[in-house]
């Protein structure tokens, strides 16, 4: 869950968690980044003047609260809790991966750097109450919500001279709000990125040079990083929404499908990547924009960068951190006292604070160090997208499928039918369109995704038994092929070649089976395995099996072991969708029927996605 609140008004590696009850002091030390590292240096402390008024107050003695909290936002409570400000009260702080300790209280993931759960956990995000809730155990100790006691927007995150280009080509009046509109007044969205990202694919792609002039999008591991899965969830309900519009479907899907094939382990390596220099920030390679939290942005331009970030605002709505203080199940009635105690001080007190190394207030309340940042949209107004639960663990599970690189064989009709031309394409046949459609396809999917292609039909004259001609082997498309050039640059020229063969017939259910049989033999775990089956109608040629017969070989030749799903996109009057998707549902996939360019390449990203 996000913060419960609708509107805003203005805005690290891992630590091991640390168990032991002892009066400590912890050393800061932000390393370069932005400030994105940082780690602790623990010591005894010195006698503590006020032990004479605990002594006095809590006959008992103060109660110990062990407290995990996220680095960002444990390096700023470290000096304000030190001196034990809370009456009764005494924090043993850590600051602990939110990622990391989700999947240890859910039992789903071994965490070497914990040893025991804390009495509190403060994450980044209270989406990762929902992923450590997504078992038994979770459920068992980790409450629904926690109380926020900080917040900080997920943006859109760039070197200023990218934000500004970015902001001018989606319609946006300005990233920083140093020009046109006033701030929070831009148009920039997630949707408009999209379609940019998708635009920038398919210029890149058709001139063969996907994925060679560095990402347009990058994100920090969204299983690890708050914002990068904030961002993610967005997108996944976007998904979810573009059911009717086949082409913003494509969009979303090769965008998140882009950003994980540029990932990062954790933003400081993504900090590290940025350009130095203005003219390199404008026009070289690298990470070009990003989702982080607007408290990092003003981290990163708190040091003077020589490049500062900017950040944009999306006008559709973002999800945003709200850190919220979680009293772990279980708690006795003196920690449970101690807890409202802490959660009181760090409402109140600690505001200041907080708002003062670029936090807002769980209200969404701003601050001058937000406001005082040109590249800040310090009284922005934006709308919070609450998720749901499960929409974490949804939005992950998109991300695990997309992120999984793609082994995919083609196998395109080139019968004499798909010469036919395909209404309000200009002119296209069904063969040129199946071959655009493979090409923008290419560009999406990036250079680490492995493709081959394969035609197929019948022979001349009767009986015309069916001839399946392997054009390209299955291999990685930025591989280096032989005769030079690259895997994906050849596989785009073969597209460009593939011609159709008049009178002749249609050998799909022959040329399914062997290319399920192909995949199936190389079958590689780390991958998507998948036939993707190009055809405008239904198996004609007098020399093959029957449909029952394909069913049965298809069955006979399974391993459940080795999943290789078939696709089937097929386009003309002559299909029977009925009958594909009974052969198809054997294997786990599907056909699916296509009008337009935009339809048949949002099939091809679905032998992907769908589960």
């Amino acid at each position: 869950m996000v913060p419960r609140h609708s509107h805003r008004s203005a805005s690290p590696p891992r630590g091991a968690r640390v168990s032991i009850p002892i009066l400590v002091t912890v050393v800061l030390v932000l390393g370069a980044a932005g400030g994105g590292a940082s780690w602790y240096a623990l010591r005894h402390r010195a006698p503590d003047p006020a032990a004479a008024t605990d002594a006095a107050t809590c006959p008992a003695g103060p109660t110990v609260l062990t407290v995990a909290a996220a680095p960002d936002l444990a390096g700023v409570l470290t000096p304000l809790l030190a001196p034990d400000p809370v009456p009764c009260v005494r924090v043993a702080l850590s600051q602990t991966d939110s990622a990391e300790m989700a999947h240890y209280l859910s039992g789903t993931a071994a965490a070497p750097d914990l040893t025991a759960r804390p009495d509190v956990w403060i994450p980044d995000s209270s989406l990762w109450l929902d992923v450590a809730r997504g078992t038994d155990k979770g459920k068992a100790v980790v409450p629904q919500s926690g109380s926020s006691v900080a917040d900080s927007p997920t943006v859109v995150a760039a070197p200023k001279p990218v934000a500004d280009l970015l902001a001018g080509a989606t319609g946006a009046d300005g990233a920083s709000g140093s020009a046109g509109s006033p701030p929070g007044q831009q148009t920039f969205s997630w949707q408009q990125l999209v379609k940019l990202a998708l635009s920038e694919a398919q210029a890149q792609g058709s001139a063969g040079t996907a994925a060679q002039g560095g990402p347009l999008v990058a994100v920090a591991d969204p299983a690890h990083d708050g914002p990068g899965l904030a961002a993610l969830i967005v997108l996944d309900r976007m998904l979810g929404q573009a059911v009717n519009d086949p082409q913003l479907k494509v969009g979303i899907t090769g965008f998140v499908k882009g950003m994980s094939n540029n990932v990062s382990p954790s933003l400081p390596e993504l900090l590290a990547k940025l350009p130095q220099t203005e003219a390199a920030g404008a026009t070289g390679p690298g990470v070009v924009a990003f989702p982080a939290s607007e408290q990092k942005v003003w981290q990163y331009n708190s040091a003077k960068p020589k490049v500062p970030l900017a950040a944009l605002y999306p006008a559709d709505g973002s999800a945003s951190l709200d850190y919220p203080l979680t009293m772990l199940n279980g708690a006795d009635n003196a920690h449970a006292i101690a807890v409202d105690r802490l959660r009181a001080y760090l409402q109140t007190t600690a505001q200041d604070t907080l708002r003062a190394r670029g936090f807002r207030s769980p209200d969404g309340t701003g601050s001058p160090v937000l406001a005082a940042d040109p590249e800040l949209h310090g009284t922005v107004m934006q709308p919070v997208l609450a998720a749901d639960s499960g929409s974490a663990a949804h939005a992950l599970a998109l991300w695990d499928t997309l992120n999984k690189q793609l082994r995919m064989l083609a196998v395109v009709d080139v019968s004499g039918s798909m010469a036919q031309t395909v209404a309000g394409t200009g002119g296209q046949t069904r063969l040129q369109l199946t071959a655009a459609a493979c090409e923008k396809a290419m560009a999406l999917f990036g250079t680490r995704a492995a493709m081959g292609l394969w035609t197929f039909t019948t022979a001349h004259g009767a009986p015309g038994a069916t001839q399946i001609t392997p054009v390209l082997p299955i291999a990685e498309l930025g591989a280096a092929d032989s005769g030079g050039g690259t895997h994906g640059q050849h596989m785009i020229a073969a597209y460009g070649a593939l011609t159709d063969q008049p009178g002749s017939r249609n050998g799909l259910y022959d040329a399914l089976l062997a290319a399920y049989q192909e995949v199936l033999k190389g079958w590689d775990p780390a991958r998507v395995n998948t036939v993707v089956v190009f055809t405008d109608g239904k198996d004609d040629s007098l020399n093959s099996m029957s449909s029952d017969q394909l069913i049965s070989s298809l069955r006979a030749a399974s391993d459940p072991a080795k999943p290789v799903r078939v696709f089937v996109v097929a386009l003309g009057a002559d299909v029977d969708l009925t009958l594909l998707n009974k052969i198809t549902a054997v294997t786990g996939g599907a056909a699916v029927h296509f009008g337009d360019l935009g339809q048949m390449t949002a099939a091809i990203l679905g032998s992907t996605t769908t589960q």
